[in-house]
């Protein structure tokens, strides 16, 4: 009797439990379904995220200029200069690469080498992918900024060199003077350089040079060193006669006028007054040059991650 109740009871609900079975199994079948399209979906979106990595990469290496394909090249080293960012001289900064280097052309001050300066997908890994990057590029910029403040308060402040007046000649400063001293200025009270007012005497006398002799008016210009800067045209004498065949007459006379008007100014050097300024600047270029080092090694480590995380409309684009 029980076992035909349990037969009536099964047939009666044979249909429902098939039917569930059904609904189990299809509900199985595309559970398993989304699942398989949300690894699709993962794996297809981080395949877009892996080449969009491998072209923010390629900004990365063209920014530091001396990663080969095993990381940073063995020539590198600390301090190395063998790369594309800016480099902090002795009393000056020269700007990341330029796209063609021409003697004299003043493209202005850059972190970023000019050839990818305006490039799209290095303001993209700058703004979605590398906040870091951008911080540094943005203090290295405004260090820069203080810089030339502190040389253009100096150059304001500094009294004109020495002007002498002979029956043949007339010796007078030009305009690079104060730059000159600035630089001696600077490089004397740099950190990271072993120098003294003797040593900088010594490379003032070695590095004197006339150069640039004009006929109308006659007039001779002279040149001095900035160990590690460019050349400064520093003195000009223009000759009385107006004859730059009296020239030989009065070399000897000019070159030591020139070389006790360098040492007056060497000697002169300090902290105090003017010269606060160019304490200021060398400590500047001396962050400047540990930014530059952090900024160098914060692109290795860039270079070499897998994937660089964050947002950003190309990504918003290609992904599902």
């Amino acid at each position: 009797m029980a076992v035909d109740l349990v037969f009536n009871w099964l047939q009666e609900w044979a249909q429902v439990i098939a039917g569930l079975g059904s609904v189990l199994l299809t509900g199985g079948l595309v559970y398993l379904y989304w699942q398989q399209q949300n690894l699709l979906k993962r794996e297809l979106n981080r395949d877009v995220r892996h080449r969009h990595t491998e072209t923010l990469r390629k900004r990365i290496r063209a920014w530091h200029g001396d990663i080969d394909e095993l990381g940073v090249s063995d020539d590198a080293g600390f301090f190395s200069d063998e790369t594309n960012l800016p480099k902090v001289r002795g009393a000056s900064v020269e700007p990341a690469a330029p796209l063609v280097d021409v003697v004299g052309r003043d493209t202005g001050f850059r972190v970023v080498p000019e050839a990818i300066e305006d490039d799209r997908y290095l303001r993209d890994l700058l703004e979605n992918h590398a906040s870091e990057l951008r911080e540094l590029k943005e203090e290295i910029e405004g260090l820069y900024q203080d810089f030339e403040s502190a040389k253009s308060d100096f150059r304001s402040e500094f009294s004109d060199g020495r002007k002498v007046e002979t029956e043949g000649y007339i010796l007078e400063p030009t305009q690079f003077f104060d730059e000159w001293v600035f630089q001696k200025a600077v490089i004397l009270n740099r950190e990271h350089l072993s120098t003294d007012k003797e040593r900088l005497r010594a490379i003032a006398e070695d590095s004197m040079d006339e150069t640039t002799a004009r006929s109308d008016p006659a007039t001779v210009s002279f040149t001095a060193d900035a160990r590690g800067s460019a050349r400064v045209y520093t003195y000009e004498a223009l000759l009385k006669s107006d004859d730059l065949d009296d020239l030989d007459e009065y070399r000897d006379e000019i070159e030591e006028e020139v070389l006790e008007i360098y040492y007056d100014a060497i000697d002169d050097l300090g902290e105090e007054g003017v010269y606060r300024h160019a304490v200021d600047a060398a400590e500047i270029l001396d962050e400047m040059a540990e930014r530059i080092e952090e900024l160098k090694a914060k692109l290795v480590e860039y270079e070499g991650h897998p994937l660089y995380m964050g947002d950003c409309p190309y990504l918003d684009e290609a992904t599902l």
